[in-house]
């Protein structure tokens, strides 16, 4: 996957909110990320190369929150949000 396949899920899929938001955990992205792989007819990256992409993009700051790594002020929207957050708890089905 290109640099600017990259980027193209950064534009559909990740939103940029305040520092100070609890952020995206680094499953939540990369989840989000193969959703939208998957509703894109992509194969995913590895996530040794996802996220070298997302330090590229600018996206590499991550925090340690309660035993987990969290990407502070990112958001998910989109189609693919929608697909993860379904396939993810599918008691809101």
């Amino acid at each position: 996957m290109t640099s600017t396949k990259y980027t193209r899920f950064v534009a559909d899929c990740i939103t940029v909110q305040r520092p100070n938001d609890s952020g995206l955990t680094e499953d939540e992205m990369y989840g989000v990320y193969v959703s939208w792989c998957f509703l894109s007819r992509l194969a995913p990256g590895s996530p040794g190369v996802f996220w070298a992409a997302m330090a590229q993009e600018g996206l590499g700051q991550r925090r340690l929150d309660a035993g987990r790594y969290v990407r502070p002020g990112l958001g998910m929207t989109g189609p693919a949000a929608v697909d993860y957050i379904l396939s993810s708890q599918p008691s809101l089905v």
